[in-house]
């Protein structure tokens, strides 16, 4: 699998679902042999600060949303311009999650997917093979 990502941590973790597709990426990413990515490199950060994807089923949505809001998340649901709730292609909706600064993704992860509601989460746990990253000269550098 060849994928970009939305931020990446010094472990290696990822978020991604900023496209919206984050539970088929997950299913995808799973099920790779090998997985690469390539992102530049401003999506590098020691630790992951920009909020996290949470794919949910429509009928869950408000007791989700009062659910992240319990563990420290300040949850907003996605929308399109003309206000109506984003849908997923599996005919979900996504809550962007903010938790500031998060040092342990793991961790949080597994507290979201835990909710009765929540479909995937975009935090990817799962250490890409190959990371290429992408610098401003035109070149870039491989991570392994």
């Amino acid at each position: 699998m060849f994928d970009g990502a939305d931020q990446i941590d010094a472990q290696k973790n990822l978020i991604k679902g900023g496209g919206g597709a984050l539970l088929r990426e997950k299913i995808l990413i799973n099920a790779a042999k090998k997985v690469v990515i390539m992102a530049d490199k401003t999506k590098f950060v020691k630790n992951f600060n920009r909020s996290v994807p949470v794919e949910v089923h429509p009928f869950a949505r408000s007791t989700v949303i009062k659910s992240i809001e319990k563990i420290g998340g300040k949850p907003e649901l996605r929308s399109l311009n003309r206000g109506y709730p984003f849908i997923t292609e599996n005919g979900n909706v996504i809550v962007d999650c903010d938790f500031g600064v998060i040092k342990n993704p793991k961790s949080l992860q597994q507290k979201l997917i835990g909710i009765a509601g929540v479909m995937e989460v975009g935090i990817f746990t799962r250490k890409p093979d190959i990371i290429y990253k992408a610098k401003t000269d035109g070149k870039f550098e491989v991570i392994k």
